[in-house]
């Protein structure tokens, strides 16, 4: 074990077994990386949702049209920068407003369409039946019984499964592009990422805030995978 603290940018890295932490002062934590980096992050604050059913039409608030564009400022360093969004409409606002921010900082960004994969692709049921079962127990519990496999595979897919594809979503990314990437999705995708990679449940530190989110980087031929201070290595790599 060591541990090594670099005077210059403020990171300090602690190596144990497989497993990295890094401490950075920006948005996401993210450290200091020479090459290109895939970023996954929830939207932007949205108006409270009233209905489960209708929670997928919700749009930005203001305030959440400006953490988004003020995000885009602080991730303008990774530019050039392809944005990508889920099929739902405040994940295209959240991504158009992190490409203005982005340009406004003047650099280069573009919004390259929706990956149907940062959506729901792990719901194999229909959405009526989720939104009946999150109604009968909460949506807590619901989470909890769905990562503990309790849940039918005709409702919704395991959490290995619907993990895995969500980082191939990145992996994919940093092997076929050489510039950066931002992908927007929910707090369900990142809470999947966070609790199967990292083993940190949302009843232990909550559920991820707006704008939360990993990111994904290779260094020296290896994959890491990070979220804010924990960054360990995806070994073998999902392909």
């Amino acid at each position: 074990m060591y541990h090594q603290t670099h005077s210059d940018n403020s990171l300090t890295e602690r190596y144990i077994g497989s497993r990295y932490v890094f401490m950075i002062e920006n948005n996401l934590n993210i450290p200091e990386i020479h090459g290109a980096i895939a970023i996954m992050v929830r939207h932007a604050e949205r108006h409270p949702i009233n209905k489960m059913a209708n929670a997928l039409d919700l749009l930005l608030t203001s305030k959440g049209k400006e953490d988004a564009y003020n995000l885009g400022q602080s991730l303008a360093r990774y530019s050039p920068i392809a944005i990508y969004h889920s099929p739902v409409p405040r994940c295209k606002e959240t991504a158009d407003c992190i490409r203005e921010g982005i340009s406004n900082a003047k650099q280069v960004a573009t919004l390259e369409g929706f990956i149907f994969d940062l959506g729901g692709p792990y719901i194999t049921g229909i959405w009526e039946s989720v939104v009946r079962a999150i109604e009968e127990i909460g949506q807590t519990k619901f989470i909890r019984k769905w990562f503990d496999n309790e849940l039918p595979a005709d409702l919704i897919m395991s959490l290995p499964e619907a993990a895995r594809i969500q980082l191939s979503i990145l992996v994919n990314q940093l092997n076929s592009q050489r510039h950066s990437t931002v992908n927007v999705t929910h707090d369900w995708n990142i809470m999947i990422m966070r609790e199967y990679y990292f083993n940190l449940r949302h009843e232990d530190i909550g559920d991820p805030g707006y704008l939360d989110g990993l990111y994904a980087f290779y260094e020296n031929d290896r994959l890491f995978l990070g979220y804010h201070n924990h960054v360990m290595e995806i070994n073998p790599p999902p392909w």
